[in-house]
């Protein structure tokens, strides 16, 4: 059977562009190039699919999720509460991994148009690893396209989103490190995360109001998987006046740290104290369990839902939220001693 993306093939546009015209779609497109789809298709012998013949007022009752990642549990955690709230609310669910790349998310948000899901909820990619640029044009295409949009894991423009204060955790992570007595603080970003620089913000505010000299020595950035932090925290235990005490900007590079402290003969809190951020299931069964910087993920995804559900009820207001972190002290932070 013929579908959308063999229209499009055949007539040498976008499958959004194909989507529009079989639709109905008011947009502006030429009248030679609508012909011509219009062609296809039924030279193709295209049928719309079930879904689009399920539409009940304009709407097709599903709603697509697109992440980065679906190895790292602060997605998967989301992600569930999501889609068990949406299910309540009768909707289906489209899971959309983009592996952080930014070509395999303009192809799911061209498959997704012409799915005509109602929303999408949106973790977006960075357009570089090394920056805070995310792909716009991905959002600025689903709006107009009548789709509706949340966004979550940066601050954006022109769009509902929530946000959560990265900022403040990490200088509340910074500041209870420097309480115990640690001077030289080591903090190991995320290449890719969306509030990279507000973190970095939050760890340099803290130092320079405890009179403490930032030292960019002591910080570095990894893809936040476990092998990054544990390179990462082997290079900066390896310096001739290496940190006490590490911040790591997830829980699975802050794993990575701890294995880097046994490898090279620490102990963890004794000679190194070590902080995380998220607080997966990860975070309290590793020896020992993890200090973290908790994130609301069950309220960011509760959030992300109910804007969501604003706009699909005709709110075209952008609305941000902001959440709030905290930190959870278990067993990997004590005092600093010295080194034998």
């Amino acid at each position: 059977m013929a579908t959308i993306y063999d229209i499009a093939k055949k007539a040498g546009v976008s499958t959004a562009t194909v989507s529009r015209v079989i639709n109905g779609v008011n947009h502006p497109i030429k009248e030679e190039t609508r012909q011509r789809i219009l062609q296809i298709a039924q030279e193709l012998n295209y049928r719309p699919n079930a879904i689009a013949k399920s539409l009940a007022g304009g709407k097709s009752h599903t709603i697509a999720l697109l992440i980065p990642s679906i190895t790292n549990d602060f997605y998967t955690q989301i992600c569930e509460v999501i889609e068990e709230k949406l299910e309540e609310k009768g909707y289906h669910t489209y899971l959309c991994n983009t592996r952080r790349n930014v070509e395999k998310e303009s192809r799911y948000v061209e498959s997704l148009i012409a799915r005509q899901v109602d929303g999408v909820i949106f973790s977006p990619t960075r357009v570089k690893p090394q920056d805070n640029q995310v792909n716009l044009d991905n959002i600025d295409k689903l709006r107009k396209n009548g789709i509706a949009v949340v966004a979550f894991g940066s601050q954006f423009k022109g769009v509902s989103q929530i946000y959560i204060n990265t900022y403040k955790g990490a200088f509340d992570a910074t500041r209870y490190l420097i309480s115990l007595g640690h001077k030289r603080i080591g903090f190991i970003d995320g290449l890719s995360a969306g509030t990279r620089k507000s973190r970095r913000r939050g760890y340099i505010k803290a130092l320079e109001e405890s009179g403490i000299g930032f030292d960019p020595w002591l910080v570095t950035a990894g893809n936040l998987q476990m092998e990054d932090g544990y390179a990462c925290a082997y290079k900066l235990l390896s310096l001739e006046n290496p940190p006490t005490a590490i911040l790591a900007a997830n829980n699975l590079m802050a794993i990575g740290v701890l294995k880097a402290a046994r490898d090279k003969g620490l102990n963890v809190p004794g000679n190194l104290s070590v902080i995380g951020f998220d607080d997966s299931l990860l975070s309290k069964v590793v020896d020992p369990s993890l200090t973290v910087i908790k994130q609301p993920l069950k309220e960011i995804g509760e959030a992300a839902v109910n804007l969501l559900m604003n706009q699909l009820e005709g709110n075209q207001k952008h609305e941000t939220i902001q959440l709030e972190t905290r930190i959870v002290r278990r067993q990997s932070c004590g005092n600093p001693k010295e080194r034998g």
